[in-house]
C-alpha cells in the first residue's frame, strides 16, 4: 500500500494491493470501505487483468467489485486506487494541528482506526479475524518525518517529494496500523533485550518525554519477564498528538497517545498525571501481547484485549512504583465504578454481540475494561497468582499471530489449573449484572448467605432477573478473639449456608473486595463491623468495600440515608486516600441531590463537619516525607471542603492564587485543580478573564484543562454561558469540550444552562461527536443530563432523543434515564428522613 497525504491541503490519495485467496468461483468481492472516492479498480488473476466496477454502499460501509468474468479459485490480486479527506474528527486518516514557539499554526497526519476506521483510509477486508502482512509506503514532503509500525528500511526522492518505505508487519489486524506525517522531537532507548523505545513529541516538548520513556523501558522489560514470550517487534514507539480522541491507542510498534496521557513537565505536573502516565503506558504496552500478539476474534471479545490490558496495567505499575499502593486504588477508581456501572438495569455483558460499527464504539466501556479488569482478578485470586501466570503463557504461545475467543483463554486455564474455570466464569462474562449476598443470621453459628441479582435503582426484579444465579468462591475473613482467618466460601445456589464459630468478634464477607459483587448483612453483623472500624480493625480495602456497598445499598434502597450519614460521622478518622474518595464522592452527590431541598444548608453543616478533622490534619503544605496517596488524598480533601464553602480554605484559596499569578513556581501542581476550582467558585468576571488569559499563554495541555475545568465553576450565569461558547470556540480542541461542559453541568447554577445549550447546539455536538472520536457523544449525553432528579427531567430528556435519536449514543441515554429516575425516587424516599436526621444531629 502507498498513501500520499497533502498535510496542508488535508487530502490524501493512495493505492492499494490485496492478494486474496478466491475459495469459490465468483463475479462478486465484497470488502469495506467508507468516506472514500473510488479512482479505479482492477482484479489480476494469474496473467489477466479484468477492471471491476464497483459501488459504495456508505451504509454498510461496504465496497463492492463486479467483474464481466468468472474470478476462478486461487490467488488474486485487486489493485484499487482511491482519494479522501483528512477529516478532522480524530478517526480514519486525520489531521492534528498545534502551534510553534513563533505562533505558526502546523499539522500532524495521523491515523486512529480502532474499532472499525481502516476502511476510512483505505479500502480493506476490516475485521479482526482477517489478518495480513502490510507492505506500506508513504509519499510525503521532504521536511515531514513519518512513522509506522514497523522500522523504515529506505527512502527515495520522488519528485518534489519523497517515498518512505517501510518493513513488512507480521500478520495482524487492520484496526493496529498506523500511520504519521509531521515534525517530531526524539527520545530514544533500548531494553535489555535490546529493543528500541522512541518518544516522539511536537517540537519544543521533548523534555517532557523522559518520564515516559524510562517507564517505557520498564514496563516492557516486565512485560516480556511476566509472559516468557519476547517482544516481537524491533522497536516500539510512543508518539503524543496533540489532537486525540481516546487516552492511547495500541498500534503495534508506535502507539500513540494524547500529550496528556504521555507528557510529564517535571516543573508543572502533578503526581496524579504522573501515576495516570504510567497506568497509560502499562496498560497500551499490555496490548502488544493481548490485543496484538493474540487478536479477539470479533468485537464481542473486544474485553480480552480491554480487560486484560486494564487488570495487567495494574500489575506492572505495582511492579514500578510499589509505593503507590496502585492495587488499592484500583479498588476505588476502576472496581468501585465498575460495579456501579454494572448495576444499572441498562448494562450489558461483558460478551456482548455487536453487529454494526455504532455498535462496537458504545462497548468500549467500564464493563469491557474495569468490570473484565475486576473478573480476571477475582478468578487470578482463585487459582493463586502463579497458575494463573502460566495459563496466561499457554494462552499467548497457542493464539500468537492469530485470533483466539474467551474460551479459548478458559481453556488455557483449566488446563494448568484442573479447575472449572469456564463454568464459573461464564455467569460472570455471559449475563449482565452482579449479585448482593444478603447474609442473615440463622443460629450461634450459622449463617444464611441468599444472592439475588442487584440493582442500583429501586426497581421490581423482573423474572429473568430474579432467575439469574452466579458462581464464584468468595473470600470470608472471620475474626475471633483478635486473630485473623480467611476461608473460602463457594457461590453457586440461589441460598448457602455457612458454619462458623459462635464466639467470632466479626466477619468480612468478600475479603479484600476480591468478589465482583456488593454485601447486606443483618443489622447485628453491621454493627459488629461499624465498631471494627471506629476502632481500625479492618484493613483498608475491607474498610473502604464496607462503606461502598453501604452507599450502592443506600442508593437501591436497602439502606434509609440517615443510617449511611450515621456511618460516616465513624469514619472521621479515616487516614487513606481511597476511603476518603469515597467520602468525598458521597457528600458531594448527596450535596447534588439535596441541592434545591430546604435541608441544603444543614448538610453542607455536616459534610464540612467531617471534612475539617482531616484537612486539619493534613494542611495545605506538603512535607518531603510524604507518601504518593498522602499527596493525592490532600488534594481530594482540601477540594471537596472547598467545594462546601468552607471560609478558611477559601481564604486560603485566594491567597496561593493571589501568590501563583505573581510567581507560578509558588503553588505546587498537585494543589492547582484545588485552587482554581476554589477560587472560580468563589468569584467573579475579573478572575474568569484571568483564568481565559493564562489558558490562552500556556502550551502545557495537562495545565490547559485545569483552566477550561475552572471555567465551569464560577456562580455567574452569564459567565457560565460564556464558558459553554468557549468550549465550542476553536479555541478549545475538540476534544477538551467536555471539560467546560462538563463543569458547568456539575455546577448547581449551571446544570439547567448545560442541557439548554446542548439541545440548542445539537447539531454541532452530533457533527462533531456522534461519529469517530471513541464514545465522544456519549460523554456529552451523561454529561448534560446526570445531574437531573426528577421524573420531569426525565420525560423531557427521554423526549428530546426520541426526536434527537443518535444511534452511537443509545445506551448512554438508557444509562442517564434510569440514573435520573433512581435518583427521583432516592429524594422521594428519604428527603424527609434526611432532613430530621440533619435537624437532630447537625448544630
Amino acid at each position: 500500500m502507498v498513501l500520499e497525504p497533502d498535510l496542508k491541503k488535508g487530502f490524501f490519495s493512495g493505492e492499494v494491493k490485496i492478494t486474496i485467496e478466491i475459495i469459490e468461483r465468483t463475479l462478486v468481492i465484497t470488502l469495506n470501505a467508507t468516506d472514500l472516492e473510488i479512482e479505479s479498480t482492477k482484479i489480476v488473476q494469474k496473467a489477466k487483468t479484468q477492471k471491476a466496477k464497483t459501488k459504495l454502499d456508505e451504509k454498510k460501509e461496504e465496497l463492492t467489485l463486479h467483474v464481466s468474468e468468472l474470478l476462478e479459485k486461487g490467488k488474486a490480486v485487486l489493485i484499487i486506487r482511491f482519494k479522501g479527506t483528512l477529516n478532522d474528527k480524530m478517526h480514519g486518516f486525520y489531521r492534528s494541528c498545534y502551534l510553534t514557539k513563533e505562533k505558526k499554526k502546523e499539522y500532524i497526519a495521523t491515523t486512529q482506526f480502532e474499532a472499525t476506521d481502516a476502511r476510512r483510509c483505505f479500502p480493506c477486508f476490516d475485521e479482526p479475524a482477517l489478518p495480513a502482512t502490510f507492505k506500506s509506503a508513504l509519499i510525503v514532503e521532504k521536511e515531514y518525518e513519518t512513522i509506522s509500525n514497523m522500522p523504515i528500511t529506505r527512502e527515495e526522492p520522488r519528485g518534489e517529494k519523497k517515498i518512505v518505505y517501510f518493513e513488512e508487519t507480521p500478520v495482524m489486524s487492520t484496526y493496529l496500523l498506523v500511520f504519521i506525517v509531521g515534525n517530531f522531537e526524539w527520545l530514544e532507548a533500548k531494553t535489555k533485550s535490546k529493543t528500541l523505545v522512541r518518544v516522539a513529541t511536537v517540537p519544543g516538548k521533548k523534555e517532557q518525554g523522559i518520564f515516559a520513556l524510562d517507564t517505557a523501558v520498564k514496563v516492557l522489560e516486565f512485560y516480556e519477564d511476566y509472559f516468557e514470550i519476547p517482544y516481537p517487534l524491533p522497536k516500539l514507539d510512543l508518539i503524543a498528538i496533540p489532537d486525540f480522541a481516546a487516552g492511547a491507542m495500541e498500534n503495534w510498534g508506535a502507539v500513540t497517545y494524547r500529550e496528556t496521557a504521555l507528557l510529564i513537565d517535571k516543573e508543572n505536573s502533578s503526581a496524579a498525571r504522573r501515576q495516570r502516565v504510567a497506568i497509560v503506558i502499562a496498560h497500551e504496552t499490555s496490548h502488544q501481547w493481548f490485543g496484538n500478539l493474540v487478536t479477539m476474534d470479533w468485537w464481542t471479545n473486544l474485553w480480552l484485549n480491554e480487560g486484560f490490558a486494564s487488570f495487567m496495567e495494574y500489575l506492572a505499575v505495582d511492579e514500578l512504583f510499589p509505593e503507590w499502593e496502585i492495587w488499592t486504588q484500583f479498588i476505588a477508581d476502576d472496581y468501585s465504578y465498575a460495579l456501579h456501572e454494572d448495576g444499572m438495569r441498562s448494562t450489558h455483558p461483558i460478551e456482548v454481540k455487536v453487529k454494526h460499527p455504532s455498535e462496537i464504539s458504545q462497548i468500549f466501556d467500564s464493563i469491557s475494561y474495569q468490570k473484565g479488569a475486576s473478573v480476571i482478578r477475582m478468578i487470578e485470586a482463585y487459582l493463586g497468582a502463579r497458575v494463573f501466570r502460566k495459563g496466561l503463557k499457554t494462552y499467548l504461545n497457542r493464539f500468537a499471530y492469530g485470533n483466539a475467543t474467551t474460551d479459548d483463554l478458559w481453556k488455557a486455564l483449566e488446563e494448568v489449573s484442573k479447575k472449572p474455570v469456564k463454568s464459573i466464569m461464564d455467569s460472570w462474562i455471559k449475563q449482565p449484572g452482579y449479585p448482593v449476598l444478603t447474609i442473615h443470621k440463622k443460629n450461634e453459628n450459622t449463617l444464611g448467605i441468599r444472592q439475588t441479582r442487584f440493582l442500583s435503582s429501586p426497581l421490581e426484579l423482573t423474572p429473568e432477573e430474579e432467575s439469574q444465579l452466579w458462581e464464584s468462591p468468595i473470600p470470608l475473613k472471620v475474626i475471633t478473639a483478635g486473630e485473623e482467618k480467611e476461608k473460602f466460601v463457594f457461590l453457586k445456589d440461589r441460598e448457602t449456608t455457612l458454619t462458623l464459630s459462635a464466639k467470632r468478634d466479626w466477619i468480612k464477607l468478600n475479603a479484600e473486595q476480591k468478589g465482583f459483587l456488593r454485601v447486606n448483612y443483618s443489622k447485628e453483623i453491621w454493627e459488629s463491623l461499624k465498631t471494627a472500624v471506629a476502632e481500625n480493625k479492618i484493613e483498608v480495602i475491607d474498610r473502604f468495600g464496607l462503606l461502598d456497598d453501604a452507599v450502592a445499598l443506600t442508593r437501591a434502597g436497602h439502606m434509609r440515608t440517615p443510617e449511611l450519614l450515621s456511618l460516616l460521622e465513624i469514619y472521621k478518622n479515616e487516614d487513606h486516600y481511597i476511603v476518603w474518595t469515597d467520602i468525598a464522592g458521597i457528600l458531594v452527590s448527596l450535596k447534588d441531590l439535596l441541592a434545591e431541598s430546604e435541608c441544603i444548608r444543614n448538610f453542607e453543616n455536616f459534610a464540612r463537619s467531617v471534612l475539617k478533622p482531616i484537612v486539619k490534619k493534613l494542611g495545605w503544605e506538603s512535607d518531603p516525607n510524604d507518601t504518593h496517596t498522602k499527596i493525592l488524598l490532600r488534594s481530594v480533601v482540601l477540594r471537596t471542603l472547598g467545594e462546601f464553602g468552607d471560609e478558611e480554605v477559601i481564604k486560603t484559596a485566594k491567597k496561593k492564587f493571589e501568590e501563583y499569578l505573581r510567581d507560578s513556581k509558588a503553588l505546587r501542581p498537585d494543589l492547582r485543580m484545588v485552587v482554581y476550582g476554589v477560587v472560580a467558585e468563589n468569584s467573579d468576571e475579573k478572575e474568569y478573564e484571568t483564568f481565559l488569559d493564562l489558558y490562552r499563554a500556556t502550551d502545557l495541555h495537562e495545565e490547559k484543562l485545569r483552566y477550561l475545568n475552572a471555567l465551569g465553576q464560577f456562580k455567574n450565569k452569564d459567565l457560565l454561558k460564556r464558558a459553554l461558547e468557549f468550549g465550542l470556540s476553536d479555541e478549545v480542541r475538540s476534544q477538551d469540550t467536555i471539560y467546560p461542559f462538563g463543569g458547568v453541568s456539575r455546577n448547581p447554577l449551571g446544570r439547567t444552562l448545560a442541557w439548554e445549550f446542548f439541545k440548542n447546539n445539537w447539531k454541532e455536538f452530533e457533527t462533531r461527536y456522534s461519529s469517530g472520536g471513541l464514545k465522544f457523544i456519549s460523554y456529552f449525553i451523561s454529561a448534560a443530563v446526570a445531574h437531573f432528579a426528577s421524573e420531569e427531567k426525565a420525560k423531557e430528556v427521554e423526549q428530546f432523543f426520541k426526536s434527537h435519536p443518535v444511534p452511537s449514543g443509545t445506551r448512554a441515554v438508557e444509562q442517564s434515564l434510569e440514573a435520573i429516575r433512581a435518583k427521583a425516587a432516592w429524594l422521594a424516599r428519604d428527603e424527609k428522613a434526611i432532613t430530621e436526621w440533619l435537624r437532630g444531629n447537625v448544630k
